[in-house]
């Protein structure tokens, strides 16, 4: 299966994907449910009069289809169901039987590995339990590779958790960069890997920018600093084994990329939504499954029964913002140009509608970015002018429309930085003009990202 001009549309060949349909078909009623012929079901993959429809014409799974499905995503079989709140806040469902939570622990603990945990090791889970099953699955995958385990999660409190991580041990932590960033910061000035004794870190469950990975080598004095990726609905999809931001996506899930012009070929470099077709998920099969995640092809293996990729994940589709200019700003542009500076440790960026008089231009918009430093350090005069001047840079088109837009910087402490967050993940960039921006229906822009 290829594009046309030989890249192909997806890591797996057309009769895997069709091959994975067909079981979606028998074991969901929303797949059995849907019209038969264009989407992956009924008589395409029943060998019946429209076997010589595309891959590329089957319609999408959403979000939103889980949201509204509810049950009726699920298999007539056995399940745990859980859900996560994400980062919309609502309850998102997600059907794990007994042998997909198998697998996806099984992805995990290669990921573990991949990484350079040690069998001696004490791996500390400093993570919520419902985000993608992320604390049980790092749970149950460090038991499946004779770790010891300590699944400490978000509480009781983040002092009673360093408390324990001093008494305890912790040679690799597994948790958000926000919460890695306060531990860090509690532990106070010097080196935090050598107050705990760790060795590495393990981030997930938020986007891991260049500069924030920098920021944390220095606040924890570490070089082994991993991302790993996954999804409520999915569970792990990869990890980074080199520690430099680049995803290994697993090789048990079939990939594509969505761009504004439909699907794309695997090509390194192109950037757009990933899509992922699982092959033997029983719970809640997904066919085309739009993740919602930015994401950009750093590395496409040789084609074959597999075709190995490699991501580097930018942010989530939902979190940007078209500005009066039409430039399309985005929440990792707005971290790759604050974080780690000045001790920089997190953000919340605001876009609102402001009135100008200016030539060219009587409304514009104002882009207001709230930071929190290491150990709560207030910034100076200076440093605010400096990351005001980063900010205008993030982008040439940026750069191009200071006559439309007021950027404005203030410094808080980190408990009234997240004091206004909703429930599910923080929303790094809210657009304002029309409240909390939807889920994107629209596949991100191709070349979007820097």
């Amino acid at each position: 299966m290829s594009t046309g001009d030989g890249a192909p549309l997806a890591s797996r060949p057309e009769h895997t994907l069709r091959a994975a349909a067909h079981r979606a078909v028998q074991a969901s009623p929303h797949y059995r449910d849907l019209p038969a012929g264009g989407n992956g079901s009924g008589s395409e993959v029943d060998g019946g009069a429209d076997v010589r429809a595309k891959w590329a014409d089957t319609p999408f799974t959403s979000a939103a289809d889980l949201l509204r499905g509810g049950l009726r995503m699920a298999a007539r079989t056995g399940v745990t169901a859980y859900a996560s709140s994400g980062t919309g806040g609502s309850a998102k469902p997600a059907f794990f039987t007994a042998r997909d939570r198998a697998a996806t622990v099984r992805r995990t603990a290669a990921g573990l590995v991949a990484c350079g945990v040690d069998p001696g090791d004490t791996l500390v889970v400093a993570h919520g339990f419902g985000i993608w099953l992320i604390g049980p699955d790092f749970t149950s995958a460090g038991e499946e590779l004779g770790l010891r385990v300590v699944p400490v999660g978000k509480g009781p409190g983040i002092a009673h958790t360093l408390a324990l991580l001093r008494e305890l041990g912790a040679d690799v932590i597994a948790t958000s960069p926000g919460y890695a960033q306060r531990l860090a910061a509690l532990v106070g000035p010097g080196n935090a890997a050598d107050a705990l004794g760790t060795r590495m870190l393990l981030l997930s469950g938020e986007t891991v920018s260049g500069r924030l990975r920098a920021s944390m080598r220095r606040s924890w004095g570490l070089d082994a600093v991993h991302s790993f990726y996954g999804s409520a609905e999915l569970g792990h999809l990869g990890c980074d084994p080199a520690a430099d931001g680049s995803i290994a996506l697993t090789s048990d899930l079939a990939y594509e990329v969505l761009t504004a012009h439909g699907p794309a070929g695997l090509r390194e470099g192109t950037t757009g939504e990933l899509v992922v077709t699982t092959l033997f998920q029983e719970g809640m099969p997904l066919v085309r499954y739009r993740t919602g995640d930015l994401v950009r092809l750093t590395r496409v293996g040789q084609k074959g029964p597999v075709i190995p990729l490699e991501v580097r994940v930018l942010g989530r589709i939902a979190e940007s913002a078209v500005l009066e200019s039409g430039e399309k700003l985005w929440a990792w542009q707005v971290e790759e140009a604050v974080v780690g500076a000045e001790g920089i440790t997190d953000f919340r960026a605001y876009v609102d509608e402001v009135p100008m008089e200016r030539q060219w231009f009587t409304t514009g918009d104002r882009l207001s970015v709230r930071v929190a430093t290491q150990h709560d350090r207030p910034l100076t005069p200076e440093a605010v002018r400096r990351l005001i001047a980063g900010l205008r840079e993030m982008s040439l088109d940026m750069s191009a429309a200071v006559g439309s837009i007021e950027i404005e910087l203030e410094w808080c402490a980190y408990d009234d930085l997240v004091a206004d967050d909703g429930p599910g993940k923080p929303r790094r960039l809210v657009d304002r003009r029309d409240g909390f921006p939807a889920p994107a229906e629209a596949p991100a822009e191709a070349g979007g990202a820097r």
